[in-house]
């Protein structure tokens, strides 16, 4: 009877694990040539203090298959471990339209300029790699802040330039 508690205690703990670790990620710092993603966002400001964000995916590269695409606004100040929690996170459903899958969402302008768009698989170069989630981060808004109207394209990736990946926890 003794044996059977401890082993039930041994399970219990390495499930409460497993759901940590889930968690955990790595923030890719490829560029979206090096992954051979096609994608293309796009924010439209509407000139009411919201601005209308339309992101197409084409390709899929190196992370395919996707697991998730998520809209994500970080905090604009540090948490107290000198991270960044997020304002906002939202799942973002990919539509078909003409072969092509987009996802439209607007968003007030202040949330707009840190917003980012998130590629999240379990997959890398067709290998599934169960314990490591790997993220892909588009920013969505660095350019709104110059733009006084019109349609912005972001232009840049975070980290571009920076190592391979770098360890990070998705809040």
């Amino acid at each position: 009877m003794r044996n059977l508690g401890f082993e039930l205690l041994v399970v219990v703990a390495l499930l409460s694990t497993a759901n940590r670790a889930s968690a955990l990620g790595e923030i890719l710092g490829q560029t979206k040539e090096e992954l051979k993603l096609g994608y293309d966002p796009v924010a439209r400001d509407l000139g009411s203090g919201r601005v209308a964000i339309e992101f197409t995916l084409t390709d899929e590269g190196r992370l395919k298959p996707l697991d998730g695409v998520e809209l994500m606004v970080p905090a604009r100040e540090t948490d107290s471990a000198g991270g960044h929690s997020m304002d906002l996170v939202v799942p973002v459903e990919l539509k078909l339209e003409r072969g092509k899958r987009v996802a439209r969402v607007q968003l007030t302008r202040e949330l707009a300029e840190r917003a980012e768009i998130w590629l999240t698989t379990y997959w890398f170069d067709g290998k599934q790699l169960v314990m490591t989630r790997y993220h892909h981060v588009i920013p969505v808004g660095p350019d709104l802040k110059a733009a006084a109207g019109g349609v912005v394209k972001p232009a840049g990736e975070r980290g571009a330039g920076a190592p391979a990946a770098t360890e990070g926890k998705k809040e």
